[in-house]
């Protein structure tokens, strides 16, 4: 019986997702955007900005040409930079006080992924004041947010072009995903000099993140043609440039191609939801503290393989779309250059502080965040999740 509500919840979550209204985003992108994306605040009027960052960037320099073009523009800008990872939602509200201390008319999001989904958060409650946690669901805020401005730091989560943001709740450790078509951002730079200095482990999980969003979104039942288009362009771009980015920060060529797959798989799992790498990774963090791209790519080639018969077709359609030119391709290929690119990353493959005491709570939460929220192509039985999460140990 669950299994039949699954599908039937699978198939409404199916065209909330196609029906969902939602921000349209302005897109600049190449070396030196972060500062047209500057330039668009200040023509568009905005003289009182919050940036919303993490500490380690904003002592790293890394935001000193964006304050001094606002500086330039004239206008007030104040800097909130206690985003630390995994963000809780005692720092949303804390980013929110400092936005009505400086009285700020705009919100200037410049980090990776914890960091731009809580400032989408912070945009939002902006203009909707109360309990954050009424957030908690699906398009549940009644106004639009302040306007919001993102500038990614790594190429990887896609959370700069997503209507979700990922809370985490101080006591439980779990991870709230506040979905509302109102947290796109309005604007988006995707500058890679911004990412020249990310480092190679990063760079590594981060892509593994954004190829986990291509490949789930592909196999969505949500997908569409244009969004298999992106999810297919963003694959092969993630197999050809990743590891050219991971093995020499200063490649801008790889480092440009990887911002934009991550941009283009963002779009699409945005529209598509995800599936079982990811309802099995948001646990891992939860109890491990296991880095999320690094928690995908645990899992990833695993659940592809546990989807069976029920992915052949379509895995087989993406091999042939991505493998180079000659390249005998189908799923078994597809799978096999996952584990191929996860090896060569150097990525761990175990989490870190994982127990057999922790599997029926994973499999439990992983199986019900699955089947509520994400329309796969197969729902898996407790047994096979135990099976794939088992390994892990």
């Amino acid at each position: 019986m669950k299994s039949l509500y699954y599908k039937i919840r699978g198939f409404a979550v199916t065209w909330l997702l196609r029906l969902l209204p939602r921000n349209q985003s302005v897109v600049f992108a190449g070396i030196g955007s972060s500062l047209g994306l500057c330039d668009q605040a200040l023509q568009l009027g905005h003289r009182r900005i919050l940036v919303v960052t993490d500490a380690f960037l904003a002592g790293s320099g890394l935001l000193d040409g964006v304050l001094q073009r606002f500086a330039e523009g004239g206008a007030e800008v104040a800097v909130f930079d206690g985003v630390e990872p995994d963000p809780l939602f005692e720092q949303v509200e804390d980013g929110v006080a400092a936005l009505k201390e400086n009285r700020s008319d705009a919100v200037f999001a410049i980090g990776g992924g914890s960091v731009l989904d809580a400032a989408k958060l912070i945009a939002l409650a902006a203009n909707n004041p109360g309990d954050l946690a009424f957030f908690d669901g699906i398009q549940k805020a009644k106004k639009p947010g302040l306007p919001l401005f993102a500038l990614p730091t790594t190429a990887g989560t896609g959370s700069e072009t997503t209507p979700a943001s990922v809370i985490t709740e101080s006591g439980t450790k779990r991870k709230v995903v506040v979905a509302d078509g109102k947290l796109v951002p309005h604007f988006v730079a995707l500058d890679a000099s911004l990412m020249r200095t990310m480092p190679p482990r990063i760079t590594a999980a981060t892509g593994m993140d954004a190829l986990t969003h291509a490949i789930e979104s592909w196999l969505s039942k949500a997908s569409t043609d244009s969004t298999r288009d992106l999810a297919a362009a963003a694959t092969r771009a993630i197999f050809e440039q990743l590891p050219r980015a991971y093995r020499d920060g200063e490649d801008m060529e790889a480092r440009e191609a990887m911002a934009m797959a991550s941009f283009q798989a963002g779009v699409a799992f945005g529209r598509t939801s995800v599936g079982y790498a990811h309802a099995i990774a948001h646990q891992l963090g939860r109890i491990c503290g296991t880095p999320h791209g690094e928690a995908n790519a645990m899992v990833l080639p695993e659940v592809l393989e546990a989807y069976g018969d029920a992915v052949v077709q379509a895995l087989t359609a993406l091999a042939e779309r991505v493998a180079p030119d000659g390249t005998d391709a189908d799923h078994r290929w597809l799978i096999g250059r996952v584990r191929e690119l996860r090896a060569n990353l150097g990525l761990p493959l175990k989490p870190e502080g994982l127990e057999s005491a922790h599997l029926d709570e994973v499999v439990r939460l992983a199986s019900h965040e699955a089947g509520e929220f994400y329309p796969v192509p197969r729902y898996f039985d407790a047994a096979t999740l135990r099976g794939i999460v088992a390994s892990l140990l």
